[in-house]
């Protein structure tokens, strides 16, 4: 699964990249896929948390491994405003953060196959 969900993200950063290009040029390029790929690499590393089979009754352990899940796509959350407010040139506010919403929300929606 979490290679599945690499593949599809890669391709969702590549055209949320390509948007970003259309919207504010080169820089909205970089912004949009570097925000879409940071969103690859947090969801990934969330389905990767989640993988492990929970065995039955074992809501703590799940719910652990939920919760670090989000506190992984959060620090996404945290880190586009700090690198817009670093850099505002190399990270255009909306290219970034349509490339980070724009690949996670996808890749959210494609996790919820895993939990049927």
């Amino acid at each position: 699964m979490v290679r599945q969900t690499a593949a599809l993200g890669i391709l969702l950063a590549l055209v949320a990249g390509w948007v970003g290009g259309a919207l504010a040029g080169p820089a909205g390029f970089r912004g949009a896929a570097a925000f879409g790929g940071l969103a690859v690499v947090l969801q990934a590393a969330a389905v990767a948390l989640a993988a492990p089979k929970i065995g039955v009754g074992d809501y703590q352990g799940f719910l652990s491994r939920w919760a670090a899940g989000i506190g992984l796509r959060f620090l996404g959350v945290v880190a586009l405003p700090v690198a817009v407010l670093t850099d505002r040139a190399a990270f255009p506010p909306l290219p970034s953060a349509l490339g980070f919403i724009a690949v996670l929300v996808p890749l959210l929606f494609f996790e919820i196959r895993r939990f049927r």
